[in-house]
């Protein structure tokens, strides 16, 4: 018997093992609906996944809903009214959407991110870097 802790050779290999290449149902972002072919939905594998998960991430607001992780989603919907100045909530979303980001596995970086309060429209652009390339991304966050 030893003094010392045993380690699990699983979850070194465990660790090594890498991600599923990212896959999601295609979504048109315009419509707010899923794609179709043939009449039926389908999934998109790599970036386009990737652009997909990031657009449904910052439009699912943070712990309202109990079947998804507490690290899912953003508080962006916080913001609505919150009586900040426009400088102040621009700043405020720019965390916030870094936040929701950062722990998708497919995620390398967020670049050149810019927010701008306009109205009652947040207008988000960026470039994203993942595993699978880099992309730029223009949305209408709320």
């Amino acid at each position: 018997m030893s003094i010392f802790p045993f380690i699990n050779s699983d979850e070194q290999t465990n660790a090594e093992t890498p991600i599923p290449m990212a896959r999601e149902w295609a979504w048109d972002i315009e419509k707010g609906d899923f794609k179709l072919q043939n009449g039926k939905p389908y999934i998109v594998e790599g970036i386009d996944a990737v652009k997909i998960w990031v657009y449904k991430s910052l439009k699912t607001n943070r712990f309202k809903h109990s079947f998804y992780s507490w690290d899912y989603g953003s508080e962006l919907n916080s913001l609505v009214g919150s009586g900040f100045t426009k400088g102040a909530a621009e700043l405020e979303a720019k965390r916030m959407i870094e936040e929701c980001l950062i722990d998708n596995p497919y995620i390398e970086g967020i670049d050149s991110l810019s927010v701008v309060f306009e109205d009652d429209t947040l207008s988000i652009s960026y470039s994203l870097s993942t595993l699978y390339g880099s992309t730029e991304v223009v949305t209408n966050a709320y």
